[in-house]
């Protein structure tokens, strides 16, 4: 089939399940196998460059991390920058006033600012939340995206414009690129390459347009996936 690399999401498809944070041992041992077939593993995420790159080095992926949701990239210790401006104080400001809380990684961040949802709220509080941060968000020309974790106030185009970037350092085009996430902040990246896959856990959304949905939930669907695309390879 010609997969040169394969783009991940790591909140929940390298971890255990959605709403977990432990890394998955079957992740890492998917993205082991992976590299060993000489497939670069790319980490697209709505991390923090330094949590991004720094999960990267330690899991043995090779390939570029983006971080930011597609703002920021980072390849063989040079930075790019994908997005321009980030949110005014005045926003986040709004934000935390609407109960919201700031990330502890927003020190470390270049455009991508991320807020937690207040415990308890129910599907419906957090569907009129949003709306109430996209409107304000959208006076200053930012989007917002839900990734099942965190609230992201995005000035980019999504993971998808990182992703791009990250396959031109490597020399990869997107026909020779495979992605797997399992939120609706991923599905811009799914649809911008030539295969794509979900845990079993993943969203409705996502399931609905990828080609591959694993049986397993979490960074067991993605040793599946990555499994999957092997043995395409090898066909």
């Amino acid at each position: 089939m010609g997969i040169r690399a394969v783009a991940t999401d790591v909140d929940g498809t390298l971890t255990l399940r959605r709403g977990d944070l432990r890394i998955s041992y079957s992740a890492i041992r998917g993205i082991r196998a992976l590299e060993a077939s000489g497939v670069k593993v790319i980490l697209v995420s709505g991390n923090s460059l330094p949590v991004t790159a720094g999960l990267a080095v330690y899991i043995g992926s090779s390939g570029p991390v983006v971080a930011e949701n597609g703002c920021v990239v980072m390849y063989r210790g040079e930075v790019y920058h994908a997005c321009e401006g980030r949110p005014s104080e005045l926003l986040v400001r709004q934000l935390v006033n609407m109960g919201l809380r700031p990330s502890w990684q927003n020190a470390y961040r270049h455009h991508d600012i991320a807020f937690y949802v207040p415990r308890g709220l129910s599907r419906e509080d957090v569907s009129r939340l949003l709306e109430e941060a996209s409107r304000l968000a959208s006076r200053e020309n930012m989007k917002v995206l839900w990734s099942g974790y965190a609230v992201h106030i995005n000035p980019g185009r999504g993971k998808s414009q990182g992703l791009m970037k990250a396959l031109e350092l490597i020399g990869v085009t997107p026909d020779e690129a495979a992605a797997i996430g399992d939120g609706e902040n991923d599905l811009d990246m799914l649809s911008a390459v030539k295969v794509s896959g979900c845990p079993g856990d993943a969203s409705e959304a996502v399931k609905k347009v990828v080609k591959f949905v694993a049986s397993r939930r979490g960074g067991s669907g993605f040793l599946e996936f990555a499994n999957w695309l092997l043995s395409l390879q090898k066909a």
